[in-house]
C-alpha cells in the first residue's frame, strides 16, 4: 500500500496504518485516508465540490487530495481509491443542534434527489430482505423470530411517508446535506467526513441521530423536545421525520450484515429487547409533534399506548 500511495501521489510516509478498508498516515503535519471508495465513480465529483465548498466557508471538513495524474481517484487492480485529508481533529463530538447546524451549511436547489425517494427504497429493501429470508433454514432462530415484526414496523413506515407526500406540502421540506450513516458518538470524524455525504430531506440525520442513540442508551430527550418544539421543522418535516423514526434502519442494517459478513446474530438482541420501550418512544414523540400539529394517528400504536 505504501508503494501504492507513492507511486499515485508522490507522498512518502514513513509509517501507514492499515484498516479495514484502506490505511491512514501522518504526513507534513496532517493525516491522510487512502481508502476503497464504495459508491458510485459518478459521485466523486459531486463530493469533491461539497467538501471544498464547505472548506472555503471556513467549515473544516476532510478534503479529496489531487492524484499526479491530476484526479480526486485512482484505480488500483479495478478498485477505485481516494485520498483524504483530515483537517480538523476527529473526535469532537456534535450535539443534535450542532449536526443540524452543520447539515443547514448547504441547502440543495432539488426538491428531490434520489435518495430521497424513500418508499420506493424502503419496499425494495424489504422484498429484498424477504426473499433473502425464504432461502435461509434454521440457523438464525432470533432473525425469524423477529422478522415479521420489523417488516411490519417498515410497511407501516412506507404507508406513513406516502401518506405525507400525498398529503402534505412537500415544498416545506428542505433538501439539504446529510449522512449515509452516522454513529451513535457523532464524532467529527465521521461527520466532517466527505465519503459519507448525501443530499436528502432535512430529517434523515435527525432521526438517525435518534434512533442510534436510543438503542444504544445514550439519548438525551431534552435534545428530542428542543428540536421538535423549539425547531424550525414544518409539519410536513415532521411528518417525514416520524415515517423515518418508524423506519427500522437500524434492524436491517444489521441483518445486512449478518447475510453479507456473517456476523452474530444475538446483535440482533439490542433492538429486540427495547421493542416495547421503543413503542412508547415514538407514541412520546408523536404526542410531543401533536403539541404543534394535528398528525394522522397510528392505531396500533395508540392500542398499544
Amino acid at each position: 500500500m505504501k508503494e501504492t500511495i507513492k507511486y499515485f501521489y508522490d507522498v512518502y510516509p514513513n509509517e501507514i496504518y492499515e484498516i479495514e478498508n484502506g490505511c491512514y498516515f501522518y504526513y507534513s503535519d496532517y493525516k491522510f485516508y487512502f481508502v476503497k471508495f464504495k459508491r458510485n465513480i459518478q459521485e466523486i465529483d459531486m463530493l469533491v465540490k461539497i467538501s471544498n465548498d464547505l472548506y472555503n466557508k471556513n467549515i473544516l471538513v476532510d478534503t479529496f487530495i489531487l492524484s499526479k495524474d491530476n484526479k480526486f481517484y485512482v484505480l488500483v487492480d479495478e478498485d477505485v481509491y481516494v485520498m483524504i485529508r483530515v483537517n480538523s481533529l476527529e473526535d469532537d463530538v456534535f450535539s443534535l443542534k450542532e449536526l443540524v447546524k452543520f447539515d443547514n451549511s448547504i441547502i440543495s436547489d432539488k426538491r428531490l434527489s434520489d435518495s430521497s425517494n424513500w418508499g420506493t427504497l424502503w419496499m425494495k429493501k424489504v422484498d429484498d430482505f424477504e426473499m433473502q429470508m425464504s432461502e435461509i433454514n434454521l440457523e438464525y432462530p432470533l432473525l425469524q423470530s423477529s422478522f415479521n415484526y420489523y417488516v411490519g414496523l417498515a410497511e407501516n413506515a412506507i404507508s406513513y411517508f406516502l401518506d405525507t407526500v400525498n398529503e402534505e406540502d412537500m415544498s416545506t421540506v428542505k433538501i439539504n446535506l446529510n449522512h449515509k450513516r452516522i454513529n451513535s458518538k457523532a464524532y467529527s470524524g465521521l461527520i466532517y467526513n466527505p465519503l459519507t455525504f448525501t443530499f436528502d430531506y432535512e430529517v434523515r440525520d435527525i432521526a438517525e441521530y435518534i434512533k442510534i442513540k436510543f438503542f444504544d442508551g445514550v439519548l438525551d430527550y431534552e435534545e428530542v423536545d428542543d428540536i421538535i418544539i423549539s425547531g424550525n421543522l414544518s409539519k410536513a418535516s415532521l411528518r417525514v421525520l416520524f415515517s423515518r423514526l418508524l423506519y427500522p434502519s437500524y434492524y436491517f442494517d444489521y441483518v445486512k450484515n449478518i447475510f453479507i459478513y456473517d456476523v452474530s446474530e444475538e446483535g440482533l438482541r439490542k433492538y429486540i429487547s427495547k421493542i416495547r420501550a421503543y413503542e412508547i418512544f415514538l407514541l412520546d414523540v408523536f404526542n410531543l409533534i401533536n403539541r404543534k400539529y394535528s398528525l394522522p394517528p397510528l392505531e396500533w400504536l395508540f392500542n398499544k399506548g
